[in-house]
């Protein structure tokens, strides 16, 4: 996620992002740039010019790895990556990620493919979704895809949805909430409304979804 007149790292997950610098902000720092945006032209807008909906700090990436980890299961692959920021972050956190995306931009350290053929070039037992388009199918080819026994996407909840149909409705599949990733997730659809960080109004959430869990 960027932020136009305040200096952020240059990370993102999706098409128009740039590479990933090596050293990623903590979250207050993130707090403070989004509220000097907020001074400005507003962080949505900031984000929107730079095509962002995330904006990762070390604490995410840090309680996002541990619980990827957890699994025990194997490289992650992640599909619909953008610019391959999220996936950096979490390989230097000692994850093992395939990022691939649709369209990468160019000179992006991501494998170009789409969700499909990304899930059966690697048939992974894990994939990581970060705002994937919901109007795309790939929610359904990642849970239809019989390799795939983890699901953990970062998203938006607005107008009451998270995510596509697929994600609620799909046979054999439980879900649970990961707030101890969602609690660090800054993203394009937040509010700032205070000084501190407890004053944002927050829509990004993390949830794991499993088959037959």
């Amino acid at each position: 996620m960027g932020c136009r007149g305040v200096r952020c790292a240059k990370i993102g997950t999706v098409p128009g992002a740039t590479v990933p610098e090596q050293v990623l902000p903590g979250f207050e720092s993130c707090c403070e740039r989004m509220a000097a945006a907020e001074a400005g032209d507003g962080w949505l807008s900031a984000c929107e010019a730079t095509g962002r909906f995330l904006a990762p700090c070390r604490e995410l990436v840090d309680a996002l790895a541990e619980h990827l980890r957890s699994l025990a299961a194997g490289p992650v692959l992640e599909v619909c990556a953008g610019g391959g920021g999220l996936a950096a972050a979490l390989r230097r956190s000692g994850v093992a990620v395939e990022a691939t995306d649709a369209d990468p931009p160019p000179g992006a350290p991501v494998q170009r493919a789409t969700a499909l053929e990304a899930l059966r070039r690697y048939r992974r037992k894990v994939v990581l979704g970060s705002f994937v388009p919901v109007d795309a199918g790939v929610d359904e080819a990642v849970l239809g895809f019989p390799s795939v026994r983890h699901y953990v996407v970062l998203g938006s909840r607005l107008g009451g949805e998270l995510g596509s149909a697929a994600l609620w409705n799909s046979a054999g599949w439980s879900a649970w909430p990961l707030k101890q990733v969602a609690r660090w997730m800054l993203t394009r659809h937040d509010v700032w409304i205070g000084p501190s960080h407890g004053q944002i109004l927050r829509h990004g959430e993390a949830w794991h979804f499993a088959r037959g869990g």
